[in-house]
Parts: C-alpha cells; sequence; structure tokens
C-alpha cells in the first residue's frame, strides 16, 4: 500500500504470502522495507530515506511515534509524475543520446553490483531454465483468454530451443561471475530524469525487485532486456537498439548480447504473466481488468516476435491505394509466399451485403455499398479479422484502400496495442496503367467495383500518410509486374524485421 504525504510517500507491505514473497509476520515485513532501502539506495540513493514504524498512539496510529509498533513503512521523497522516463518519451523530450546516457549508467551499476559464489548459484543453467519454465507452468491456465493456445505452444517450444541453444553460454557465464544483484523490476516507469541535475542524480531508478533474491540474481543481460522490452512494448523500439548498443560497448560484454532475445522474451512473458494474475483479484476495477487483459496479450504476442524467425513474426502490415493501384495483387502474393492471411475489404463489404464475391455492387461514391456508413462497417470488420488473427499469432495483411489517415490510424494504434510490428504499403501506379486496369476491369467484373469515376473521387480524397516512428513506411512501385512489386514489399519487411 502506497501513501502519498505531500513531499512524502509511505510504503506499507500487505501481510501476504503469495510463494515467491512472504509478508506474514511483522518482523519479515520490517527486514523487507529495510532490504528495499538498502537495495535502492543503489540506484537513488537520495530518493529512499530510511525505515519508520507505525506505533500505536491512544486510539490512532502515528508515523514514528512512541508506543508500540505495530507496522513498518519505507519512507521516500516523492518524485514528480513528470520526470518519469515514460512521460519524457512520450512528450518527445528524449533523444538517442540521452537513452544512450541510461544505457551507460546501467552497465556501470552491474559493474559495481555485488557479486558471489551464492548469487552466481541463480545464474546456473538449472535455475534461469526453471524460472522460464515456471512461466508456463503459472500460465497454462490463461490459455485462450490472455494468451490464445497457438502462441502459447510456440512460445513453450521457442523457450526451449533457446534455452538447448545457450546451454552452454548460460553456464559458462555463471560460472565466471557474470551473474550480479541486479534491479530485477527495470522499466520505464522506475526511470526518472531531471536533466537539470547533475550525474549521478539526472538519472534516478527506484523500484527494484528487493522480495525473492531469486530474480534479482540474474545475468545483467536479464536487467537490460527488461528495459529494452518494455521500450518496444510501449511503441519506442527505436530507442531500444540505442540503448542496448551503448549498454553493451560500455559493459564489454558481446557473448551478452547473443542472449537479449531469450531474456527480452522472458521479461514479456513474465509481465504478461502479472497482467493475467491480476484478472483473478477482485480489487483491481474492471476498467483496470480491461486494460491487463490487453497488455498481457500483448506481452506474450511481444515475446513470440522476439523469439520467433522473421518470416514467423506476428505482424500486422496495411496494403493501401487508390483503386487499382495493385494493392490486392500485391496482398494476394504476400499472403502465398510471405505467410500472411489476406483481408481484403471489397470481398468484407460483399460478404456483409450478402451477395457473391463477383457480383456487381457498383455505385458512385457515398452511394449503395459505399456510403460512409457502409465504409465504418466494412473497416470495423477487417479490423475485427485482423485482431482475431493476431491473437492466434498469425501475420495479416489487410487489403483496402485507407485513403483517410484516421482509418490507417485505427489499426496501427491496434497494432501497437497488440504488441505487433506494423507497415504500411502504399501501392502506386502511373495514371496510364490504372486506366488500362480500369479497362480490362470492366470487361471482365471481379470483386472491386471501383471504375475510372471512383477512382479519381477517391484520389482528390486521399490524405498522405504521416509516418510514425513504430511504422515502416514504404512506397510500392505497382506499375510493372507483380514479382518486383512482391520483392519492394519483401524488402520492406525485411527492414522491419518480418522477412
Amino acid at each position: 500500500m502506497v501513501f502519498l504525504a505531500g513531499e512524502l510517500v509511505y510504503k506499507v507491505k500487505k501481510p501476504v504470502d503469495l510463494g515467491f514473497l512472504d509478508f506474514t509476520t511483522l518482523e519479515k515485513r520490517r527486514t523487507d522495507c529495510e532490504d528495499e532501502v538498502r537495495l535502492n539506495r543503489r540506484l537513488a540513493p537520495t530518493v529512499y530515506l530510511g525505515v519508520v514504524p507505525i506505533t500505536r498512539e491512544g486510539d490512532g496510529l502515528r508515523i514514528g511515534g512512541g508506543g508500540p509498533a505495530v507496522e513498518y513503512a519505507v519512507r521516500m521523497k516523492r518524485l514528480p509524475e513528470e520526470a518519469r522516463l515514460s512521460a519524457a518519451i512520450a512528450r518527445g523530450e528524449v533523444d538517442r543520446h540521452e537513452i544512450e546516457a541510461l544505457g551507460r549508467r546501467i552497465a556501470g551499476f552491474h559493474r559495481s553490483a555485488a557479486t558471489s559464489d551464492e548469487i552466481a548459484r541463480y545464474g546456473r543453467f538449472e535455475v534461469v531454465a526453471g524460472n522460464a519454465r515456471e512461466n508456463f507452468a503459472q500460465t497454462e491456465r490463461f490459455q485462450g483468454q490472455t494468451v490464445s493456445h497457438p502462441v502459447w505452444r510456440r512460445l513453450r517450444a521457442l523457450t526451449e530451443s533457446a534455452l538447448r541453444e545457450h546451454h552452454d553460454l548460460i553456464g559458462n557465464r555463471a560460472r565466471a561471475g557474470v551473474t550480479r544483484d541486479t534491479h530485477g523490476d527495470l522499466h520505464l516507469d522506475h526511470v526518472y530524469r531531471f536533466p537539470d541535475r547533475q550525474p549521478p542524480e539526472d538519472l534516478v531508478v527506484i523500484d527494484c525487485l528487493e522480495f525473492n533474491a531469486r530474480f534479482r540474481y540474474a545475468d545483467p543481460v536479464a536487467d537490460v532486456a527488461f528495459l529494452a522490452m518494455d521500450l518496444a512494448f510501449r511503441g519506442y523500439g527505436a530507442l531500444a537498439g540505442p540503448f542496448t548498443d551503448a549498454y553493451f560497448e560500455a559493459a564489454d560484454d558481446a557473448e551478452g548480447r547473443t542472449l537479449l532475445p531469450f531474456y527480452f522474451a522472458y521479461r514479456a512473458i513474465v509481465r504478461g504473466k502479472v497482467e493475467s494474475f491480476e484478472l483473478d483479484e477482485n480489487e483491481v476495477p474492471e476498467g483496470q481488468r480491461w486494460q491487463d487483459l490487453q497488455r498481457a496479450r500483448a506481452h506474450f504476442l511481444l515475446a513470440l516476435g522476439a523469439l520467433a524467425p522473421p518470416s514467423e513474426r506476428p505482424c500486422l502490415v496495411l496494403a493501401a491505394g487508390l483503386p487499382a493501384s495493385g494493392k490486392s495483387l500485391l496482398a494476394k502474393g504476400l499472403a502465398r509466399e510471405a505467410g500472411f492471411d489476406h483481408v481484403r475489404s471489397d470481398d468484407v463489404r460483399k460478404r456483409l451485403a450478402g451477395i457473391a464475391p463477383d457480383e456487381s455492387a457498383a455505385a458512385p461514391l457515398d452511394q449503395g455499398l459505399y456510403t460512409p456508413e457502409w465504409r465504418e462497417r466494412v473497416y470495423a470488420v477487417c479490423l475485427e479479422r485482423a485482431e482475431e488473427a493476431l491473437f492466434e499469432g498469425r501475420r495479416v495483411v489487410v487489403d483496402a484502400t485507407f485513403q483517410e489517415e484516421a482509418k490507417r490510424r485505427a489499426f496501427l494504434d491496434a497494432a501497437r496495442a497488440w504488441g505487433v510490428p506494423a507497415v504500411v504499403l502504399v501501392c502506386e501506379a502511373p495514371a496510364e496503367e490504372i486506366r488500362r486496369r480500369m479497362e480490362q476491369r470492366a470487361a471482365r467484373p471481379g470483386v472491386s467495383d471501383a471504375g475510372q469515376e471512383i477512382y479519381e473521387a477517391v484520389k482528390k480524397r486521399w490524405e498522405e500518410p504521416r509516418p510514425r516512428p513504430d511504422v515502416t513506411l514504404r512506397t510500392i512501385d505497382t506499375g510493372g509486374s507483380p514479382s518486383k512489386s512482391r520483392r519492394q514489399a519483401l524488402e520492406a519487411l525485411h527492414t522491419a524485421g518480418l522477412a
């Protein structure tokens, strides 16, 4: 329980036994409070002020009174919410130089962190493997809720494969004394920045995992992976690379980098597990429960993306463009050659209307099946189908005009919420090629009803895509052969780590 009191914070441990922590006696709670202060002063020396008793005074309680202690609390300085690193990144105030400085700071912390034979014992392969396998034992019952059956099974198999691959490296690093008394809970909300202060007060990291040595005594890469994972989860993956690069250079730990994907996925699974557990807590409000559900699903998919080969990573691709620009042909090619589920807006529209795919429903723009209301309905179903596939860990390409930025944004925001990469492929072809295709379409009607008149109307309404740091945006020249267009698209997927 956290009590905010002006410029101070008081943290009181609940008298619970959760298996991985035991606070059932007053003495155990006092000891943990002392451990929390001692360990967190390593990265936040001026924030943790000490442990104070809560005493009984007459009919009430007093912090630091003279009566018998009935509880203990950690006393801290209250840090401003706007100083959180997560908030600063969201405001666009953090550049790669600052995130690199954080990487070097964490490397220095790990160099000076305690190590011993007892600490090294927790870095042995059997302990690391046990921690990883415990995640699956504890999340099996959440299959179908916070993680789909296919994703859970794939994650478990890929985790076992990574453990086999890194068996010797994990063991050798433990024997070499690499294991450290780390932070253990190094994510963005625990990092605060004060750019107007001199180091080390410019970067403060709080709330280490003090209550369980098994999760804190670890290979330092496990700490680094947590923050890199959290950056990616929040859509700031472009900062994860500079952070890890600066860390491994400062730590002079090239071999440790090879363990980053394993620990990245491990940390994401742990977050998904914790968020799954919270669904069982009656005290969690309904709105928070929905957020926990969404975040858990995203963390499991993020873990899958870290461990799966590039060509099997779940993702969302938008094949956008004007009518007859070749987006459907491109999407079909990606479905065939790169393992994508193909969601086509023209097909969805016909199915919703209850007519055959090749039956004409041609109408002027904003009439018939092409009114704004119909467009909203079609895009909503396309998004629903895409999300169903993502939950199963599949790769999805949505083939639609996406003429409005708001439509694209809805899908891209969904990809971010699901923890998967997003790619926008804008298909463009010369005007004379568009006319030729329109003539062919008039002679052989198909799923698409758009003619030259619709093309011109949509072209006038076209809104250029806005770049986003969490999205790969590419223009695909579809005026040539389909194979040439597919090669361009596959190059864009390769850039995004998806091919």
